[in-house]
């Protein structure tokens, strides 16, 4: 229920606080939250709360604000994953990185990430890898396409966990509900090449290899 009014709070914030980006004809841009509109005036509140009066013959357009990042703006974002098999796998990610543009964004991640085995047998690990991602909108609200790469480092038994390779791919869905802040949320799948070196008295040492295929769920906020 708390969840629930927290998101209904920040939806309503949202539906208040939609600004617009006002041109005038002598190529001024005006932003913020328009009052009044009608045939011959207007009227918009700006961030520090003045609230500024144009005739309409002086302007050139109004168009809704655009909340994704502009050219070379750093970003950041958290998110928990699921990855659903005979037991349930988590993570928890930080990526940080740079948007080229509108469209396209790369970015270094870290995390740890719980590859249970079994009920008796929970391998962490802690990844470090690339993500690179492509918007498909340039609005506060867009679909995207994701790919991330990279090494896995084992965090628990470690003289016989080695840690491995990880690799996937996601589609999902960003939605700033501020300039700053917004939620994300996608599906995907994710690809792990573990090695494990296991010791069998004397017939000697073996290493064992394990691949994980999962479908993976993953939920958290972005910052700019």
């Amino acid at each position: 229920m708390k969840i629930l009014s927290l998101v209904c709070v920040m939806l309503s914030f949202y539906g208040l606080s939609q600004r617009s980006e006002v041109t005038l004809k002598n190529g001024s841009v005006i932003l913020g939250v328009i009052k009044t509109q009608n045939d011959s005036i207007i009227k918009i509140k700006t961030k520090d709360g003045s609230v500024w009066h144009y005739s309409s013959d002086n302007i050139k357009s109004i168009e809704k604000y655009d909340y994704t990042n502009s050219n070379g703006k750093l970003y950041s974002s958290v998110s928990i994953g699921f990855m659903p098999g005979k037991l349930l796998s988590k993570g928890f990610h930080i990526i940080n990185g740079y948007r080229i543009n509108n469209h396209w964004q790369v970015g270094v991640g870290i995390g740890i990430e719980d590859h249970t085995q079994s009920v008796y047998a929970s391998n962490s690990y802690a990844p470090l890898f690339l993500h690179g991602q492509y918007n498909l909108l340039k609005s506060s609200t867009t679909p995207f396409l994701a790919v991330m790469a990279g090494y896995e480092m084992a965090l628990s038994n470690q003289e016989y966990n080695k840690g491995g390779f990880t690799t996937g791919a996601k589609v999902g869905v960003n939605h700033y509900f501020s300039d700053h802040v917004g939620l994300t949320t996608s599906v995907g799948y994710r690809y792990g090449y573990f090695k494990q070196k296991n010791q069998y008295g004397w017939w000697g040492t073996f290493t064992t290899i394990r691949e994980i295929n999962r479908f993976e769920f993953r939920f958290g906020l972005v910052f700019k």
